[in-house]
């Protein structure tokens, strides 16, 4: 029997064809073209209607706020003003410049400029405090300087303000301070400013004491205080600060209401009749 003839293989290039289709990727399936534009379709129905609602939401806050502002609602209503009694109300609203025309937006837009306004007009005033109630109803705070005297004309009183300046308004006498100085007898050719300085200078247990300044001098440099005692004191601006310390220990040795004179030396006298007049100590 004829022997079969053997043909050699090689078994790595039986098995190669196998390796490289096993090593080839898997194709990936690709997605339906239909659920794709579905998504895409989807955001931007959703991108669509996030602008639309912005849109919607703006165009209401604007319908809203031009509502409110041709109301009634959106103008000043009414101005209350609180401090400074002395101040006449209609005064001060005047000067303000506020008006039942003015919208609330813009006067809390414009708080510095009005309190700024009222202070230069008024003397007497340091500040101004603008508050709402009742939605479009302002109340006008006012904050007065500390008054340290009164400048008196007449039967009329006039507010001298802690940084020497005159108020506007003239008061009656019985609106004043009883504790605080009047000063009489001053006009253009006495210097009341002079005066105040001298005054502002003196000791706070000094100012207290004293009831009356006069302008009425014989001289542009003296002084003339008219103490709560009823004593009165004459001395020279330039001096009487430091002389007014020895003022004290001469009231000891003075009979009844006097004047103590400080313009050269030191020394009293009685009051005549006639000076207890001119300085109010009686009638």
């Amino acid at each position: 029997m004829a022997k079969k003839k053997l043909t050699k293989k090689d078994p790595q290039a039986e098995i190669s064809g196998w390796l490289d289709f096993k090593s080839k990727p898997a194709k990936k399936e690709q997605p339906k073209v239909s659920a794709s534009l579905k998504q895409l379709n989807h955001e931007r129905r959703k991108s669509l209607l996030g602008r639309l609602g912005v849109l919607i939401f703006i165009s209401l806050c604007l319908l809203v706020g031009c509502g409110y502002y041709i109301s009634p609602k959106a103008s000043i209503c009414s101005v209350r003003v609180k401090g400074a009694a002395q101040l006449p109300r209609a005064q001060v609203v005047k000067a303000s410049g506020l008006t039942a025309k003015d919208k609330v937006v813009g006067v809390m837009f414009h708080r510095q400029e009005i309190n700024q306004r009222l202070v230069n007009h008024f003397p007497e005033l340091s500040a101004t405090r603008i508050n709402f109630y009742d939605g479009n109803r302002v109340n006008l705070t006012l904050k007065q300087k500390k008054v340290i005297g009164y400048v008196r004309t007449g039967n009329r009183c006039h507010m001298i303000m802690s940084n020497g300046k005159v108020g506007l308004q003239a008061l009656p006498l019985s609106m004043i301070e009883k504790d605080k100085p009047l000063f009489v007898g001053y006009n253009k050719k006495t210097s009341l400013k002079e005066d105040l300085e001298v005054f502002s200078s003196l000791p706070t247990s000094i100012r207290d004491r004293i009831k009356m300044m006069s302008g009425e001098t014989e001289r542009p440099t003296q002084i003339i205080f008219v103490m709560k005692d009823n004593n009165v004191v004459i001395g020279n601006i330039r001096t009487i600060k430091d002389k007014m310390k020895y003022y004290d220990e001469i009231k000891t040795s003075l009979k009844g209401e006097s004047v103590v004179d400080f313009e050269i030396g030191a020394y009293s006298r009685s009051l005549t009749q006639s000076e207890k007049v001119k300085y109010g100590i009686s009638q």
